[in-house]
C-alpha cells in the first residue's frame, strides 16, 4: 500500500530553498535601503527577481514586514560581525579602531540608517519595530560605546555619555553617504582621516585664543 506521508526534504532541496531565500533577501535589501520601507511593495520585489509574487509567500508566509524584518535582523548581525571583526584587529587606540569602524562602514553598500530609523520603524508594527530598534542598538551602538568607555578608561579621551559620541559618529558615517557621491569629494583616506580629527580634537585651532573675538574666557576680576 502507498504511503501518503511527505518524503522528508533532502540536504540538496533544503540548500536550494536557503538559497533561494538569500536571494529574495539580498533583492529586497537593495531595495529597501534604497527606497524605504514605504515605497516598496511584494510586486516590486518579485519584479526585480523576475518571479511571481506569491513565491514571495513560500518563505515569507506573513508577507512584506516579515521579509522587512528578517532582512533587518540579517543586515544588522552582519554589521556587528563587521565591526566587531574591524575592532579586534585594530591597535587598542580609540583613532585607530574608529579608523578601522569607519572603513568598515565606507565599504558597505550605500545605506541611510536615518532614514532607516525615523521612516522605516514607524511603518511598523509597534513590537517589530521595538525588536529591530533593540538589535541596531546592540549591532551598531554598542561597539561604538565600548570603543569610547575604554578610551576614557586609557585616558585618552575625557569621560563624554559613549552614547551621545556613538551616535555622532554614526550620523557622521551617514552623512558619508551623500559625500560619496560629490564629484569633489576627497579620497576615502583623507575623509576618514579629518573626521576621526575632528571627532577626537574638534574644530577650534588650538593656537588660536579660545572664545569669539573680544570676549576673554577668564574669569572677571
Amino acid at each position: 500500500m502507498a504511503s501518503n506521508a511527505t518524503e522528508p526534504m533532502n540536504a540538496n532541496d533544503q540548500d536550494e530553498i536557503s538559497e533561494a531565500k538569500e536571494r529574495v533577501l539580498d533583492a529586497a535589501e537593495i531595495l529597501f535601503m534604497r527606497q524605504g520601507y514605504t515605497a516598496i511593495t511584494l510586486r516590486d520585489i518579485a519584479r526585480e527577481l523576475n518571479m511571481k509574487q506569491a513565491s514571495l509567500y513560500y518563505h515569507f508566509p506573513k508577507g512584506k514586514e516579515q521579509l522587512y524584518m528578517e532582512m533587518s535582523q540579517r543586515f544588522f548581525l552582519r554589521n556587528r560581525r563587521g565591526l566587531d571583526e574591524a575592532i579586534a584587529t585594530a591597535a587598542p587606540t580609540v583613532s585607530a579602531q574608529l579608523y578601522a569602524v569607519a572603513e568598515w562602514f565606507a565599504g558597505q553598500p550605500l545605506v541611510s540608517l536615518a532614514s532607516m530609523m525615523h521612516t522605516d520603524m514607524p511603518a511598523l508594527q509597534p513590537e517589530t519595530a521595538d525588536h529591530l530598534s533593540r538589535m541596531a542598538y546592540d549591532a551598531l551602538f554598542v561597539p561604538l560605546r565600548t570603543i569610547f568607555i575604554d578610551g576614557a578608561a586609557r585616558g585618552e579621551t575625557r569621560p563624554v555619555n559613549p552614547d551621545v559620541l556613538a551616535g555622532s559618529f554614526l550620523a557622521i558615517m551617514d552623512g558619508i553617504q551623500f559625500g560619496r557621491k560629490s564629484p569633489h569629494r576627497p579620497s576615502r583616506a583623507q575623509m576618514l582621516d579629518e573626521i576621526i580629527s575632528v571627532l577626537l580634537d574638534g574644530l577650534r585651532d588650538r593656537t588660536q585664543p579660545t572664545g569669539p573675538p573680544g570676549i576673554s574666557r577668564s574669569p572677571s576680576a
